[in-house]
């Protein structure tokens, strides 16, 4: 394993057990084996590691691919895909979006490195109804609304899962919970305001 990936898989667990703020770079430096020079040389900061688990973790080459190269234009295949691919990043990633909740506001930097996947893909999202609204394969309306609503309904699903995971997966499960949506919400695009 490189160097590299042995500081942000240390970075990681630590940051995960004791928040952003509880871990040191030299305490990255102990858990991964190495210097605290070498951490500063390969990262800058604390905050660099932090941006590299971040980009690491990023799905946004996969939600631009989905919404753009391989869109079909047909909304409720499109929004299916990009509900999927939502819930892989969500799973694959619950460490990361456990560090964003536990630390939240305690640094402006750390908040803003967090915001940016999530801003990214809002534009994607408008972008995609845009041009869905331009083609009028929709009707025409907010797009920035429209692309708030679906990914808040989307993060809301997971984080429900999330917190009570053995309740909530007695009442539904991910798929039949997500086509309902899709499918609702495809309803409400397709219709003229």
């Amino acid at each position: 394993m490189h160097t590299s990936d042995r500081i942000i898989e240390a970075a990681t667990r630590l940051i995960k057990k004791n928040g952003y703020r509880g871990v040191s770079t030299k305490a990255i430096a102990t858990e991964a084996k190495v210097n605290e020079s070498t951490i500063f040389r390969q990262f800058g900061s604390k905050q660099g590691i932090l941006e590299a688990i971040i980009e690491r973790h990023s799905d946004m080459p996969q939600f631009e691919k989905l919404l753009k190269d391989e869109a079909t234009d047909n909304p409720e295949v499109d929004l299916l895909n990009v509900s999927l691919q939502y819930r892989l990043f969500f799973h694959k990633n619950v460490d990361i979006i456990l560090i964003g909740i536990r630390d939240k506001g305690i640094f402006p930097e750390l908040d803003r490195v967090l915001t940016e996947p999530p801003v990214k893909l809002h534009s994607l999202l408008v972008e995609y109804f845009e041009r869905l609204q331009k083609k009028k394969i929709i009707a025409r309306q907010d797009a920035r609304l429209a692309a708030m609503s679906f990914l808040s309904t989307c993060y809301g699903f997971q984080m429900s899962e999330l917190i009570h995971q053995q309740y909530q997966s007695q009442l539904v499960t991910e798929e039949e919970f997500y086509k309902y949506i899709v499918s609702s919400f495809v309803k409400g695009l397709l219709s003229q305001s």
